[in-house]
């Protein structure tokens, strides 16, 4: 391969590889006990999922303030979409499944981001699109939802 083709080779696969790292560590973060302690968020598949979501959410935005990030915001949402793909499989989905799971959670992914992306400036709409998304509606203690609006409010992009 001529050294041109594989210097844009590289190249191209470092804002790849970049998302790929914010998205671990955007699972990472996810997993802490604090969301599933102290938020009273369900530790289960669905729950996790929520989690792993709004933190997704709050990279965009953060990379959306920063502006000029349309491509590490498409490569982290590509991300999500095939960590999707990758845990449906594990979980013995075959491969006639996985396309229809993975675009239903793709549209519920979606919508969840932009019923943040629409509450986010508003703290009532906030607290209920997280009790209709993260909770899914189950009554909650609502320090647990307190704690989770303020983590959310106070969230800066620190990982790890």
């Amino acid at each position: 391969m001529p050294i041109g083709s594989q210097l844009r080779s590289l190249f191209s696969a470092a804002p790849r590889r970049e998302a790929q790292g914010t998205y671990i560590a955007l699972v990472g973060q996810s997993r802490k006990a604090f969301f599933y302690t102290d938020c009273a968020v369900p530790d289960t598949l669905d729950g996790r999922f929520e989690i792993i979501v709004l933190h997704v959410f709050l990279r965009l935005r953060l990379l959306q303030e920063q502006g000029g990030q349309e491509e590490q915001s498409r490569l982290l949402l590509e991300c999500l979409y095939d960590d999707m793909d990758r845990n449906l499989r594990e979980m013995g989905v075959g491969d006639m499944g996985v396309g229809k799971r993975v675009k239903v959670m793709s549209r519920a992914a979606f919508g969840r981001l932009e019923a943040y992306k629409q509450a986010y400036d508003d703290e009532q709409a906030l607290r209920e699109a997280l009790v209709r998304n993260v909770y899914r509606g189950a009554d909650v203690p609502a320090q647990a939802v307190e704690a989770l609006v303020r983590y959310v409010r106070e969230y800066d992009g620190v990982i790890g």
